[in-house]
């Protein structure tokens, strides 16, 4: 196991590593949601776990269209389940990472929930704490930085402290810096942009309620201006705006203007497969 003064020793079994759920779970929800995922239960191993984030980036879409619609979002595991499982929809950090957190814990994985701050690129800044949530999951004897909440970000779990991957997104590299851990990603090589930095420290889920609540409702908030619906894909990503559906395959992008409201919904469903009311008053 990898060792520095970034990492906590290894309790087990109880908060903060293991984390309370709000709302119920239980196996059944569990089955349905590694159902949607197209995974079986295995024993907690790492390579178990690239395959359960890869499905995860690639089948839950990472979407902001109930924060644009004024439809209130709970801090809810169930709330997250519901909308993943039964409407195909997907949703933000707190909801991405916090069910799939939930999910690894109850496949065996020891898991801790991590605070990050967002780089603001028009203010050129780093965002308060719990701008972010990502997961540090131990297995195998090691640390990693796991994260399906992000958007367009790493596909395979990132050792801790310091860690490199690639993949058809570009490259990412996680590095100590001042007492934290910086993220950042290039898509020309040499050209690294910071993305976010996190602390170590195990985090509760209350602890996240102010800025998840902000997030919703300030005029201020990245999420509150604009419309994304994003899906990995394994040759790139798909985007839906309101405005445009966009295909991006290595450097390359593809652009469709929507003609009206009724064509961008009609791709939620049809190339998305979504379900379920859509709109601020549940059309």
């Amino acid at each position: 196991m990898q060792t520095s003064s970034l990492l906590e020793p290894r309790p087990r079994a109880h908060p903060p590593w293991g984390f309370s759920v709000p709302g119920s779970l239980g196996d059944a929800e569990l089955t349905e949601f590694l159902g949607l995922l197209g995974v079986r239960r295995e024993p907690p191993t790492l390579p178990y776990l690239r395959r359960l984030q890869r499905r995860c980036l690639t089948t839950v879409p990472f979407e902001n269209l109930d924060i644009h619609w004024r439809v209130p979002i709970e801090l809810n595991f169930r709330h997250a389940w519901e909308k993943f499982v039964r409407r195909r929809r997907g949703g933000f950090c707190y909801e991405l990472n916090g069910l799939f957190g939930w999910t690894l814990q109850q496949l065996g994985f020891d898991v801790a929930i991590l605070s990050g701050r967002v780089w603001r690129k028009p203010a050129r800044n780093w965002g308060p704490e719990y701008d972010h949530l990502a997961l540090h999951v131990r297995v195998g004897g090691g640390d990693y930085l796991v994260d399906v909440g992000y958007g367009d970000s790493f596909r395979a779990p990132l050792p801790l402290p310091a860690g490199a991957t690639s993949d058809v997104s570009g490259n990412y590299r996680l590095f100590p810096d001042a007492g934290e851990l910086q993220l950042e990603h290039a898509t020309v090589p040499g050209h690294w942009r910071p993305l976010y930095r996190v602390s170590l420290r195990p985090r509760e889920m209350a602890e996240f309620a102010g800025m998840f609540h902000w997030h919703q409702t300030s005029p201020e908030s990245p999420f509150t201006n604009h419309t994304v619906f994003t899906l990995a894909r394994p040759w790139g990503r798909s985007t839906l705006t309101e405005r445009y559906r966009m295909e991006t395959r290595g450097a390359h992008t593809t652009r469709h203007r929507f003609h009206d409201r009724s064509e961008w919904l009609q791709e939620l469903r049809s190339r998305f497969g979504v379900t379920g009311p859509l709109g601020p008053n549940g059309n």
